[in-house]
């Protein structure tokens, strides 16, 4: 299996991670009709992004997004990158720790929350560690549990479907585009991981079209599922829509009587991959960016992820989770629209030479 297909597995699989749980909530919350825009207004956003970001990488194509900022001067590095790290290192709390919630509330009540937030962690940060290879080979190990078991949810479902609890399919104006909850949505939107792979791994806009669709795909079906089993009215009200509508179907005739329990199975090997992602782009701007010897990159994976432990624990409720993780997305977009930009400007500059020349 090629490099790239790993890639773009790895990039659907951080997108699944983020986009169960707190996604289809602020769909809710942005409209009451034609959710279906939102969902793919976004994405096409999301595809703006990328195409500028693969632009701006394709004028170095022998750097990676660390090695770019380098070239502007370390000050640019640590200005752009340290802030960067700051957000993923809430991120990997706040994701750990709101998967931990749900975990729990599935399978495992009477287990410490602390306990199994170190055993997402170990698993994370030893995959981060051990490397990107050892992520992407990762990621086909748990693609191929993941998704059939996504699957399996999104068909299982259609049996409580009453299609009259869905609004009708257009709305106008927009009014979503001036809230600041829709920049929210940008920050699940996660592919700035790709400026961070080697230069070895040629992948192009036209490859990642695909990989974006199948995307929205799922997260049309994360928003819909719920509308379809209780509509509109009901959903605002829930804490988790898309776990009642898997715990609202019955699957008495099945092994697994709880349809839920795939979904925390799934939850428990998206969240140590994309927490593992996370980690690893961690080590590796430390690395490069402040080039300290004597520290390897094992080392900050391994000191910023204790970081994040003690961040998640020190989060006294779910509803204060679920507020720090949506202002950890929000500047997770801010990150995704800075970064794609000013990369793409300082190589459309250098390539004509008028940046003149490059600061080492």
């Amino acid at each position: 299996m090629t490099q790239r297909i790993q890639i773009g597995i790895v990039f659907i699989i951080i997108h699944l991670s983020f986009g169960y749980l707190v996604y289809p909530n602020l769909i809710y919350e942005l409209t009451k009709t034609a959710h279906w825009e939102v969902v793919m207004f976004q994405g096409f956003l999301q595809l703006i992004l990328i195409w500028i970001y693969i632009k701006g990488l394709n004028y170095f194509p022998q750097n990676d997004v660390i090695d770019i900022y380098s070239k502007m001067g370390r000050w640019a590095a640590i200005i752009f990158l340290i802030p960067f790290v700051i957000n993923l290192v809430a991120l990997a709390a706040f994701n750990i720790r709101l998967h931990t919630e749900v975990i729990i509330s599935i399978f495992l009540p009477r287990t410490p929350g602390w306990s199994i937030m170190i055993l997402l962690f170990f698993v994370s940060v030893y995959t981060a560690i051990k490397g990107l290879g050892t992520i992407l080979r990762s990621s086909i190990f748990i693609f191929l549990i993941v998704i059939p078991l996504v699957v399996f949810n999104i068909f299982s479902s259609v049996i409580n479907f009453d299609i009259h609890n869905v609004t009708p399919g257009w709305d106008s104006p927009h009014k979503f585009w001036f809230n600041i909850k829709f920049f929210y949505l940008l920050g699940f939107s996660s592919f700035l991981f790709l400026g961070f792979i080697s230069s070895g791994t040629k992948y192009t806009f036209r490859q990642l079209i695909i990989v974006c669709l199948s995307v929205s795909i799922f997260f049309l079906s994360v928003v819909y599922i719920p509308l379809f089993i209780f509509g509109q009215e009901t959903v605002v009200t829930l804490t988790n829509p898309f776990l009642e509508a898997m715990d609202s179907v019955d699957i008495s005739w099945f092994s697994f009587n709880r349809q839920t329990m795939f979904f925390g199975v799934s939850l428990v090997g998206l969240v140590i991959l994309a927490n593992a992602v996370i980690l690893w782009m961690i080590g590796r701007i430390m690395r490069k960016v402040l080039k300290c010897r004597i520290v390897r990159s094992s080392y900050w994976i391994i000191g910023f992820s204790i970081i994040a432990f003690f961040l998640a624990l020190k989060v006294p409720n779910k509803s204060l989770i679920e507020k720090y993780f949506l202002w950890s997305t929000g500047a997770q977009a801010y990150s995704m629209v800075i970064i794609p930009v000013t990369i793409f400007i300082y190589g459309f500059l250098s390539k004509r030479g008028v940046w003149g020349n490059e600061k080492q």
